[in-house]
């Protein structure tokens, strides 16, 4: 909305869960608010510290934070940078609909099954080249 943006890296296994958290909470919201009756369109929030158009903050991953605000009807995903876990005040916070943490989580699915498969023993990625596992005394694995 105000022509900023965020990078966020993280690990695979970081990404996947944050795509399960997205759809239980979408689904638990659902579930809340069937037989409330009518839901009503958000209104924008004047106000609200955003970053100057064009920026990009970019950092690693550490904590991650998703919530819905029934007030505004909107979903809210909080991040902390890796090396800012201890602050109270989240490094990027970001607002958003259903239709869009809905499509960021099936976003998330996709590229989680693109990439490369995960070592039965230790969890990391293996490749082309034999896999040297610690799990496995150091003795490589070949993909299958």
């Amino acid at each position: 909305r105000n022509g900023g943006s965020a990078v966020l890296w993280m690990e695979k296994e970081q990404l996947f869960n944050l795509g399960v958290a997205l759809k239980r909470i979408i689904a638990a919201v659902e579930e809340r608010s069937r037989g409330h009756g009518t839901r009503h369109i958000p209104a924008e929030e004047p106000g609200e510290p955003q970053p100057p158009a064009g920026q990009t903050v970019e950092f690693q991953a550490g904590r991650l934070a998703i919530g819905y605000d029934e007030r505004t009807l909107l979903y809210m995903i909080a991040a902390h940078a890796e090396e800012d876990m201890e602050e109270a005040t989240a490094t990027v916070s970001l607002m958003a609909t259903q239709q869009e943490m809905e499509a960021l989580a099936d976003q998330v699915f996709e590229v989680c099954a693109a990439g490369r498969p995960g070592c039965p023993l230790c969890g990391a990625p293996m490749g082309t080249e034999p896999h040297i596992c610690p799990r496995h005394n150091g003795h490589g694995i070949l993909e299958a």
